[in-house]
């Protein structure tokens, strides 16, 4: 009789208790670019007027509904996705995971990171592509093709490493990446301990080696779930400010417009600018690129 009263007791703590329960916080973010795509390889695939460009943004449109269910999976509690392509209107939103939030459209202050703060628990990067200056990267660029060479504190980075050096600055680490192999090379260098998954190798910068992109997107969703489980101590990435930002442009006269920005050195092709924050430098890297067109 006592121990059906102790138990009794016991059960109706737990129900009281509630809240304490309640499912653990996992607030993923996750940003898709569209040239590391399954079987994405040309322009007319990446640019809105291109011919296969309908076909390609439905490739991108699956992998990111089988990265938020993933998340899911993994036991997600919020995602949020940000389209991170060109115009960045490539995502349809009646066609998304009704259960993630979309940001779309540009232009955005803070661009392929916009909507990451520090409420995050983890970073997702689908669809990447790698730094201009590596071989075999399916269409390597970082931002544009007007920028040459982009560095933060002397390393060369591309799109990646500015967008995780933003994820690093408010702490939140980046879990999973895909995209072609010399994107997913790069990743792992730069990110400790990141699962990363290639869903092509490339031969040239218009060709590439592909996965069926049915079997990419199944790796993705079981990629990301597998990612977030771990729940591993991951480390974000971490600078050393005030951090310096240097970008090589194709141009004298692309290096002239942007000299003209305060703060800005300049030598030659090279500007540099040196801020004790990330979001300030990512910011600067977007306005060094849109005066450098």
């Amino acid at each position: 009789m006592q121990f059906t009263s102790l138990a009794s007791a016991c059960i109706a703590g737990i129900l009281l208790a509630g809240p304490l329960f309640a499912q653990q916080k996992l607030k993923v973010y996750i940003s898709v670019d569209l040239e590391g795509i399954a079987g994405v390889v040309s322009n007319d695939q990446t640019q809105p007027n291109g011919r296969d460009y309908g076909w390609a943004r439905t490739m991108m449109l699956a992998e990111t509904n089988a990265a938020i269910a993933g998340a899911y999976d993994a036991g997600a509690t919020e995602v949020l996705v940000n389209d991170s392509h060109g115009s960045q209107t490539n995502l349809r939103p009646d066609e998304l995971d009704r259960r993630a939030a979309l940001i779309t459209g540009q232009p955005k202050p803070m661009g392929m990171t916009q909507g990451l703060d520090s409420t995050f628990d983890a970073a997702i990067y689908i669809g990447y592509h790698a730094n201009g200056s590596v071989a075999n990267a399916v269409h390597g660029h970082t931002f544009s093709g007007a920028l040459k060479h982009v560095r933060l504190n002397g390393q060369e980075v591309g799109e990646y490493g500015l967008n995780g050096a933003v994820a690093g600055w408010f702490g939140v680490p980046v879990a999973f990446v895909s995209g072609d192999l010399a994107f997913v090379e790069e990743a792992r260098t730069f990110f400790p301990g990141v699962d990363a998954l290639a869903v092509k190798e490339g031969i040239g910068f218009y060709a590439a080696r592909t996965l069926n992109p049915l079997d990419a997107r199944e790796q993705i969703r079981a990629g990301v779930r597998a990612a977030l489980v771990k729940r591993i101590a991951r480390p974000p990435v971490r600078l050393t400010y005030p951090a310096t930002l240097e970008i090589e442009v194709g141009e004298l006269s692309w290096a002239d417009r942007i000299a003209i920005v305060p703060g800005v050195k300049r030598s030659g092709r090279i500007v540099s600018y040196t801020a004790s924050d990330m979001p300030t430098l990512y910011r600067m890297a977007r306005v060094m690129m849109m005066l450098a067109q």
